[in-house]
C-alpha cells in the first residue's frame, strides 16, 4: 500500500472528532493499550453512531473470554466488560458486530525484550517451576495477518462474527524454548527457577494493595503456571483460527532461530519495540 492511501487521522476522543474520522469506515481496529483500555467506550460510541460494520476491540493477548484468566488477572476485566458493552449495543438494535483476536503471548516480541523471562544478551532463563506448562504464543506477523484475513475474506470475515478467535504461531514450553535458544545463540542459559505459587501469591497480594506492576508475574503466571491443573494458555482446545485459513508458522526452533539471528545482526530492535 503506497502513503497516498493512508490516511492519518488526530483525534482528541471526542464524539466529534471520533466521528470524522469514523465516517465511512466499515471497521475499526482498536491498538490502545491497557493504560488507556478504558478510551475504548468513546470508540465504541463513536463506531455505532457512525455505522460502522464491524469493532475489533484491543485483545490480542490472554483469553479474556475465560473467567479463570480474568480472576487471576482482574485489570483484565475491563476488557470483557468491552464486549457486552458491544453485545448490549446490539441488543439495543445496533448492528454492529465484533471480533476478539486472542494471541497468547508474543514469541517475536517476547523474546527480543525478555517477557518469555528468557534474556538473550545475558545468557540467563528462570523457569517456573519445572517449566513444562504449554502456552500458545504467536508471531506478530501471524497477528497481523489474521486481522488482514478475516477483513478480506468472506469465510473468515463470516467465521469471526461475534467471537473471539484463537491465534498461534506454536504452542511450547519454557523449556522447549531454552533448549531453542540455547542451540540458536551456542550457548548455555544460567536458569534461575520460580516458584509458581508463591509468585502468585505475592503479586495477587500486591496487585490488591494497588501495586499494577505485580500484573505483569500476573500474566506470565496464566502461561507458565497451571491453574487446577488446567494450562489456560493453551489455545489448541479452541482451534487455532489462523491454521483452519491457511495462515501457518515455522516450527519453535526455526521461529527463534531467526528471531535470535534478526536480533543478533540488527540488535536495536530491541529498544524501539513498544514497552509492557
Amino acid at each position: 500500500m503506497s502513503s497516498e492511501n493512508v490516511k492519518v487521522f488526530t483525534t482528541d476522543y471526542s464524539p466529534t472528532s471520533l466521528a470524522l474520522a469514523f465516517a465511512g469506515q466499515d471497521a475499526v481496529l482498536s491498538l490502545l493499550g491497557l493504560s488507556a483500555i478504558d478510551q475504548q467506550y468513546a470508540l465504541i460510541e463513536a463506531a455505532v453512531k457512525a455505522g460502522v460494520k464491524r469493532f475489533l476491540p484491543s485483545e490480542f493477548g490472554l483469553d479474556n473470554a475465560s473467567a479463570q484468566v480474568l480472576a487471576v488477572v482482574p485489570p483484565f476485566r475491563v476488557r470483557a466488560e468491552l464486549i457486552d458493552t458491544l453485545k448490549a449495543k446490539q441488543a439495543a438494535g445496533s448492528p454492529i458486530e465484533w471480533t476478539a483476536v486472542v494471541a497468547g503471548l508474543f514469541l517475536d516480541w517476547g523474546l527480543r525484550v525478555g517477557f518469555l523471562d528468557l534474556d538473550v544478551e545475558n545468557r540467563t532463563a528462570e523457569l517456573w517451576d519445572d517449566g513444562d506448562v504449554p502456552f500458545t504464543v504467536t508471531n506478530l506477523t501471524v497477528v497481523a495477518r489474521t486481522v488482514a484475513k478475516l477483513l478480506t475474506d468472506t469465510a473468515a470475515y463470516e467465521a469471526s462474527r461475534n467471537a473471539y478467535i484463537y491465534t498461534g504461531s506454536v504452542t511450547t514450553t519454557q523449556k522447549e524454548l531454552l533448549a531453542a535458544t540455547e542451540k540458536a545463540t551456542n550457548a548455555k542459559f544460567e536458569v534461575t527457577r520460580i516458584e509458581s505459587q508463591k509468585l502468585i501469591a505475592e503479586s495477587t497480594t500486591k496487585l490488591a494493595g494497588g501495586d499494577l506492576t505485580a500484573t505483569i508475574p500476573l500474566v506470565k503466571a496464566v502461561a507458565f503456571a497451571r491453574f487446577h491443573g488446567e494450562a489456560l494458555t493453551d489455545l489448541r482446545k479452541y482451534g487455532l483460527f489462523n491454521e483452519k485459513f491457511g495462515i501457518k508458522d515455522d516450527s519453535t526452533e526455526e521461529s527463534v532461530a531467526t528471531i535470535v539471528k534478526n536480533w543478533l545482526e540488527l540488535p536495536y530492535i530491541r529498544y524501539v519495540l513498544p514497552t509492557v
